[in-house]
């Protein structure tokens, strides 16, 4: 009888320390893999690099200025999910990586990413610059004929929408389907 009693009390003793254990881990273990890091041009000419926003969750989005559907869904929906968020909001970034480098100079980024919020960020590149970038955020991309657009070609691209925590570690994806609803949530996933 004491050795049934003993074996129960250490197998409850083994359950709680394997919860806490567990516990701890979660709470101490970054989750989700570390996004990769880069350096673009932002809308001002200046180098971004993404580690050096490390504190605020980033919405990365590729995209372009002259997108006739995608784009400026995405960007109108992530500027009124930050507005949701109140002033959770000002450490949300929204940070729109172009596709098309031959239209998107900072200046036209800018005056695009502005439309939707002043503080979203456009990035711009080489396309030595970029392709790295499109490969590790596994970016489609391709220019097609399209009447009727600036300089007669449209690009099309993934529509994804990469969340990234404070720490720098990917942990979410959303869609340009997406509604401003569930882009909050995903941020407010993002930073806890």
């Amino acid at each position: 009888m004491k050795i049934r009693h003993r074996v129960t009390w250490i197998a409850a003793a083994v359950l709680v320390l394997a919860s806490v254990a567990a516990l701890l881990a979660r709470a101490l273990l970054p989750s989700g893999p570390l996004a990769t890091d880069f350096t673009l041009t932002d809308q001002d000419g200046k180098p971004y690099t993404l580690s050096a926003h490390r504190g605020h969750v980033v919405a990365l989005f590729f995209g372009y200025a002259h997108c006739p559907d995608v784009c400026p869904t995405t960007l109108a929906a992530l500027a009124r999910a930050k507005r949701k968020l109140g002033a959770a909001g000002t450490n949300f970034d929204v940070v729109l990586v172009t596709v098309d480098a031959a239209r998107d100079n900072p200046a036209v980024l800018k005056r695009y990413v502005h439309l939707f919020d002043p503080t979203f960020t456009g990035l711009t590149g080489t396309a030595a610059q970029l392709g790295p970038v499109y490969d590790a955020y596994h970016v489609y991309h391709e220019i097609a004929p399209g009447k009727g657009s600036a300089n007669g070609y449209i690009v099309a691209h993934s529509s994804a929408v990469q969340f990234i925590s404070p720490e720098g570690r990917l942990r979410g994806t959303g869609d340009w389907s997406d509604t401003p609803d569930e882009l909050a949530t995903l941020m407010q996933q993002a930073r806890s």
